[in-house]
């Protein structure tokens, strides 16, 4: 990573300097340096800085939990500072644009990192603790190469799963890889956390989702009492900052480990909607744990007297998403040390407690689906009879649906492979927020698309223009190939069923390092990998690569409409190359050849 300060902006950058107010702050240096450095606007509107400055936040800058909300209230500060030197011609209006534009991309990183980090973290305190545990860290600490295969064999390891192990470690800056093998990071206090690293007991490796869960309904679950549970909270952790700012810390490493459950848990409950900035959380929780506020105050979710904090309201606002993603794998994580040593694992996926969650995370994916469909069904006159939620979760696609078309010429359906998530479904349907005619296939792999069309053929639909639409499914499908999901593909296209899908995208070990906690998704992919599922790159980024899901749709017979297919936002907050920065996920927008010749569709 680069490491260079940016360059300044001279009359912006003396301004900053001689602001008292701004000199509290630690690391006030550097982010001056951030806010007086080169900004832009991309074509859509959004702010960005250059290269060098985000290189220079994410190594120098610490900016999770406390530190994250400490330069919120500098960013608001700046503010002033700015607006007061323009009122007093030290800077230009040119200067106080860009000034504006980098706060609010320094602003945006802060609020990411707080909701990305916590999912990488539980899962590294597991990962950490299961490699402590058989003498994979012990191995590394002795600054032995670690090849896997030659490791695996010798110790009758699972390969596979120890490479997705170790690619997750190095994404995250704990290991190093030369010559094909692994070695421990350089870096003195990482390996010195590495070593006094405890590893997790048997009840401490569970899903404590249900844990939190039965506590703040009054019925603690077994052994784990109020007493337990404040021991729980109340750890200590060296919080020696690493070589580079965002490596994460001891503590830091402790406290995403319990935070990702406590708000998953109040996010199942219903009760991380009444979590609003400057609520009383003692006020606003059932059965609140004496020691509870104080931890979260420590996350830099509360205030210290318990009130949440601009950046607490985010992460119950936009937390549940990515935790309860990651979080589903709790039981991988908790089976770990069997899968490693290749023992027969009881893992599953857990999506019960987690569909809410997902449904969050989804939300706005699903939005631009149905405008994109809105806006394609406008301007080709095409008219459908059919709309089909695959990996269906809580029905977020559909409610959306419902809600702008009824149901009076309109026959819904949902699928799932899973029963919990189609359970999820019928309550919503039984409060009306689903269609009273929506029918659900259970037990539907969405690598089967034979499935759907069973279905359609059993309600005489077969005939009918279809629209199915996919919130982050098509992963899901085990011992992936590209010839075997241009097939998946290809039944669906072969059904004439138009086709809306969002995936995120593929991230390679350089990506997930050099954009920090930019994205969530080293996690992401180390869950989805254990559990046997493939994620797909936006492109093929070497020769030999996977294809993307825009290609594999497009050989199996679809034409993907770069017009109405939406992207998310790219993973590096700067300009990259064609190519180069890909975004975090994209809804895919696929028409059937057969039905583009029909309409004469064009994109």
């Amino acid at each position: 990573m680069k490491q260079e300060p940016p360059s300044r902006r001279p009359e912006l950058w003396q301004a900053l300097e001689q602001a008292e107010s701004l000199g509290h702050h630690p690391c006030s240096e550097k982010l001056k340096a951030v806010t007086a450095g080169p900004t832009s606007l991309t074509s859509a509107g959004f702010p960005y800085i250059d290269e060098a400055s985000f290189q220079w936040f994410i190594c120098k800058v610490p900016h999770l939990f406390t530190d994250g909300l400490l330069i919120l209230d500098w960013v608001d500060r700046c503010k002033e500072v700015v607006k007061n030197a323009l009122a007093a011609e030290q800077i230009s209006g040119e200067d106080v644009d860009s000034a504006q534009r980098a706060l609010k991309v320094i602003q945006n990183m802060v609020f990411t990192a707080a909701i990305t980090a916590p999912s990488d973290l539980w899962l590294l305190r597991h990962v950490l603790s299961t490699h402590k545990l058989l003498g994979v860290t012990g191995w590394l600490l002795k600054d032995n190469p670690l090849d896997p295969a030659t490791f695996a064999a010798n110790n009758e390891f699972n390969e596979r799963q120890l490479k997705i192990d170790l690619h997750f470690l190095l994404s995250r800056g704990y290991l190093v890889k030369r010559d094909g093998a692994f070695y421990m990071s350089p870096d003195p206090a990482l390996r010195r956390m590495q070593a006094d690293l405890s590893t997790l007991t048997k009840s401490e490796r569970i899903d404590m989702t249900g844990v939190w869960m039965a506590w703040f309904g009054g019925t603690p679950h077994g052994d784990w009492n109020g007493e337990r549970l404040q021991s729980l909270l109340s750890f200590s952790a060296s919080k020696q900052r690493l070589d580079r700012a965002w490596f994460a810390s001891h503590w830091e490493l402790e406290a995403g480990y319990r935070l990702l459950p406590i708000v998953l848990a109040l996010r199942a409950l219903d009760l991380t909607k009444n979590l609003t900035e400057g609520v009383v959380f003692s006020d606003a929780i059932p059965h609140p744990l004496a020691n509870l506020p104080r931890f979260l105050s420590q996350c830099g979710l509360l205030t210290t007297e318990g009130a949440v904090t601009v950046l607490g309201a985010r992460v119950f606002e936009r937390g549940p998403g990515p935790f309860g993603i990651v979080g589903a794998y709790a039981s991988y994580a908790e089976h770990l040390s069997d899968i490693l040593r290749g023992k027969t694992s009881s893992a599953w996926v857990s999506r019960g407690e987690n569909v809410a969650a997902s449904q969050d995370a989804n939300r706005k994916t699903f939005e631009a689906a149905n405008q994109s469909l809105d806006d394609f069904c406008a301007r080709f006159g095409f008219q459908y009879g059919v709309y089909i939620e695959h990996a269906v979760g809580k029905g977020e696609a559909t409610r959306q649906r419902f809600l702008r078309n009824g149901e009076a010429d309109l026959r819904y359906f949902g699928a799932d492979l899973e029963d919990a998530a189609i359970d999820e479904a019928v309550k919503e349907q039984a409060k009306g927020f689903l269609p009273a005619n929506m029918q659900f296939i259970r037990n539907a792999d969405i690598g089967r698309p034979e499935k759907i069309t069973e279905a359609l053929d059993a309600e005489g639909l077969r005939e009918t223009h279809t629209v199915m639409v996919v919130g982050n499914g098509f992963h899901e499908v085990r011992d992936q190939s590209d010839e075997k999901m241009v097939e998946v593909f290809r039944g669906y296209a072969d059904a004439g069923i138009l086709l809306i899908f969002t995936e995120e995208t593929g991230l390679s070990d350089d990506d997930l390092l050099n954009t920090a906690w930019n994205t969530y998704h080293a996690g992401f992919r180390h869950v989805h990998e254990m559990s046997g599922q493939g994620l797909r790159p936006s492109w093929r980024s070497h020769e030999g690569g996977l294809l993307s899901w825009s290609e594999c749709a497009r050989q199996a017979g679809y034409r993907v409409l770069d017009r109405y297919t939406r992207s998310t936002r790219t993973i590096y907050p700067y300009k990259k190359g064609k190519r180069k920065n890909p975004a975090i996920s994209v809804t895919y927008f696929c028409v059937p050849e057969s039905m583009c010749a029909t309409y004469n569709v064009c994109d």
